[in-house]
């Protein structure tokens, strides 16, 4: 695809989708700093009054899941009427411990591109600003009409594979008192918009269309399940890319289809990083009880300085990808110790991506000036 219009979408912590992942990797980061060689895995569904959670772990004892569940409830302004009963299913993993990976398989895909500074594509960019300018217009009162579940979405106009125009903007948002929707609009434009794309490549102009759906209501869980994973396009790409088939939230970085998918980002963006691309795809495909991926591929969609087949191999002379080493490369089982007992459930709202403001391993490029 070289000309076309692409959508892309992103929610705020108090989405229901995005609370489960919040909570998934709530209990992850627990778990963690207790044992960071623990293995741990968390899924959760949330609904009217209830929230079942379920936690396979080795970690013997030393945290409280429905605690857990019951503050992040709290924390991301989804507070209900009355606090949901919390269902708990915890239990041992079923199978053995090994290496990093090595019990599954998977195939992960990073993407980066030069849209933007963060290296991450346009639409889905816009859209986490937009959301963050949202949350903070909310919490801070100057639109206190916006609900703590919102969701913004963005249609881009690309030209060969650049961002040319922003062709429309859509805030969905549940509030209990619904303002006039000019006044509203007003306000979105001027404590939203604004901000959100100050300094952007490509910024509203007189030709957007911006939709405003507030629904009346306090939304969250009342208004719609939540379930962790359900935004996988939000915590990568949004479309602009391929990603993997499983959800990142709720997982130890041991388990492949977390580590491979963050390996993947940092080996796009180290290209990008580098100049040796303007767009790189990288997928990484690792079989069942291997630990080196049979596969390191590369598109660079045309913007390569040297053909895709001669980068991808430089990728995998420069980066090591080992299961095991790429494990003690990242060390990313020890960073929920390291930051005060929270990491991934920062990473839980506003995208995986590109998250330059939590300094997540895989966004460091030092290794790119190697390439």
């Amino acid at each position: 695809m070289r000309n076309f219009v692409l959508t892309s979408e992103s929610v705020t912590p108090g989405h229901p989708d995005k609370l489960c992942d919040q909570i998934s990797d709530a209990v992850v980061d627990a778990v963690l700093t207790a044992d960071p060689a623990a293995r741990v895995t968390a899924e959760c569904a949330v609904a009217t009054g209830v929230l079942f959670l379920s936690v396979r772990t080795d970690l013997d004892g030393g945290i409280d899941p429905a605690a857990i569940a019951r503050r992040m409830v709290t924390e991301a302004g989804s507070t209900p009427a009355r606090p949901p009963t919390v269902m708990l299913d915890l239990a041992r993993p079923g199978d053995a411990p090994g290496a990093p990976g090595t019990g599954t398989m998977t195939t992960a895909f990073g993407h980066a591109c030069d849209h933007t500074e963060q290296h991450l594509a346009y639409p889905i960019w816009a859209a986490h600003r937009l959301t963050r300018a949202m949350e903070a217009a909310r919490a801070e009162g100057r639109l206190p009409w916006l609900g703590a579940d919102s969701q913004a979405q963005v249609a881009v106009a690309f030209a060969e594979r650049r961002p040319a125009a922003l062709r429309a903007i859509a805030v969905t948002t549940a509030t209990p008192s619904p303002p006039p929707e000019a006044e509203a609009k007003a306000g979105l434009i001027e404590q939203v918009l604004g901000p959100a794309f100050e300094g952007a490549p490509v910024a509203p102009d007189a030709e957007t269309r911006l939709v405003l759906r507030a629904v009346a209501g306090s939304g969250g869980p009342a208004a719609h399940a939540g379930l962790t994973g359900r935004k996988l396009s939000d915590d990568c790409y949004g479309g602009f890319a391929r990603q993997g088939a499983s959800a990142l939230s709720g997982k130890d970085p041991g388990r492949v289809e977390r580590l491979a998918a963050c390996a993947a980002r940092q080996l796009a963006r180290a290209l990008v990083k580098a100049g040796l691309a303007a767009e790189a795809e990288v997928q990484l495909s690792y079989l069942v009880g291997d630990r080196r991926p049979a596969s390191v591929e590369l598109d660079t969609f045309g913007s390569g300085r040297a053909p895709d087949e001669v980068l991808s191999a430089r990728l995998a002379e420069v980066f090591d990808l080992d299961l095991g080493a790429l494990d003690e490369r990242l060390g990313l089982r020890h960073l929920p110790a390291a930051r005060g007992g929270r990491f991934f459930r920062d990473l839980a709202a506003y995208g995986q991506m590109g998250r330059d403001d939590l300094s997540p391993p895989w966004e460091d490029m030092a290794e790119a000036a190697k390439l």
